[in-house]
């Protein structure tokens, strides 16, 4: 009677969804970083409705150290967003710039 139906465990969550991603470049890779996900957030701002904001920061003091957060409408532009061509081509060069693999944070908004 606990269980939920395999219907409600793929239901997707409703609101808006939240992510961080946390990038740690090799060294002498942060500038090319920053050139690369500079037009991705410039992409995703004008080419993806579903996305409300996109923003690249950089750590204080560290050259290498990144996080993008980024809030979509709802699961569905989340979802979308990973399938979009400007994301798969800039993750095939981002990924042989990473010291370490990319961290992953996803939220769903408290109303």
């Amino acid at each position: 009677m606990g269980e939920k139906s395999l219907d409600q465990r793929r239901a997707r969550p409703p609101g808006p969804v939240c992510t961080i991603v946390r990038v740690e470049t090799r060294n002498g890779s942060g500038a090319e970083f920053v050139s690369i996900v500079s037009d991705l957030a410039h992409r995703v701002r004008n080419e993806e409705d579903g996305c409300i904001s996109y923003v690249v920061t950089r750590a204080m003091g560290s050259p290498e150290h990144f996080a993008v957060h980024a809030r979509f409408q709802d699961w569905t532009a989340f979802e979308g967003h990973a399938e979009t061509p400007h994301l798969k081509r800039a993750m095939a060069r981002i990924n042989e710039l990473l010291a370490a693999p990319l961290a992953l944070e996803i939220y769903l908004e408290v109303t």
